[in-house]
């Protein structure tokens, strides 16, 4: 589609060759196109524009200069001054800036009863006056405070002094003593007082009461002790003669059990493994076998039987 097109005699152009022509966003030009700031057509979903509307459109854009607002002459809030039973009452924040009390301070004021105070909604309202008189009498509290601390006298108010005269005045101002005292103190006379002022009090009782300390000590390990306990115990674990003892009688056992199992070798034909024919060799053998094993077991039953074993004889009466 031509970025031209005539309607009713008039000549539109496109959004797109608008905008490169006067310099404006082609989005830009679309918005005015909506707003009906220029005289625009709708072809197709595409807006066209006619170029004399757009170009007086930019002079009168390039002819507005912005002008600063101006602040005029602000009232005072209304609601910052109440009347109420015929007297004025101001809004805390006003009686702040007119006393120069924080605003807090003046609603402490009002809501402990100080002076004259209306509550309007969440709101504090003072009477004017009341909140000048307690801010003049303050003032005075503070000036009188201020005199004494730098030593100046103060007139009572009941009866006013004249005024003295300049050679009076000076007198009362200026008044010179002489000091001769030490400027250092004397030790001795503080001690002499110290002194007087203990004997003149009555002598003061010292109790004593006994704390019980438990002292935990380590018991000390003697050094000989351990030696002899030492020695002591070498002597009872190596006995001279009863180690080889115990192994010669357990060694004799051994060969005794052994030999009574294996039976006794003979010289000739008394060898019990001799006893018998040629037929009858593999049981002749077997049962001497076992008839000696019996017998050894029979012995060493007998033998043991001495040691451990108490003797027991019955008799009849």
């Amino acid at each position: 589609m031509s970025d031209e097109v005539s309607i009713d005699g008039k000549q539109y152009i496109s959004s797109r060759r608008a905008a490169e022509i006067t310099g404006y966003a082609q989005d830009y030009v679309g918005q005015l196109a909506r707003r009906g700031h220029i005289d625009a057509k709708r072809v197709g979903g595409l807006w066209y524009i006619s170029m004399d509307s757009l170009q007086q459109y930019k002079e009168q854009a390039d002819a507005y200069k912005p002008i600063q607002p101006q602040r005029g002459n602000q009232q005072e809030d209304p609601d910052s001054l109440i009347s109420f039973d015929g007297r004025d009452h101001i809004s805390a924040a006003k009686a702040s800036k007119i006393t120069g009390y924080h605003q807090d301070y003046v609603g402490q004021l009002a809501r402990s009863g100080a002076i004259l105070s209306r509550q309007v909604g969440n709101r504090w309202y003072v009477e004017r006056a009341g909140i000048l008189a307690h801010k003049e009498e303050k003032d005075r509290l503070l000036a009188a405070v201020q005199v004494e601390s730098v030593g100046l006298p103060r007139q009572s108010q009941g009866s006013p002094a004249s005024a003295p005269t300049a050679p009076q005045a000076t007198a009362e101002l200026y008044k010179y003593t002489r000091d001769e005292r030490d400027l250092l103190p004397t030790l001795n006379k503080r001690q002499n007082l110290a002194v007087e002022a203990s004997q003149g009090q009555e002598p003061y009782s010292y109790s004593r009461t006994p704390v019980p300390i438990r002292v935990m000590r380590t018991p000390a390990i003697s050094t000989m002790h351990h030696a002899r306990h030492r020695q002591q115990r070498e002597k009872k674990s190596a006995i001279p003669g009863k180690t080889m003892f115990y192994g010669t009688f357990g060694v004799a056992v051994a060969t005794i059990v052994i030999v009574l199992s294996l039976g006794f070798p003979g010289i000739k034909d008394a060898a019990i493994y001799a006893i018998g024919g040629a037929g009858k060799e593999g049981s002749v053998s077997n049962q001497a076998l076992t008839a000696s094993a019996y017998k050894a077991i029979q012995r060493l039953g007998d033998i043991l039987e001495v040691y451990l074993t108490k003797e027991l004889i019955y008799r009849r009466d």
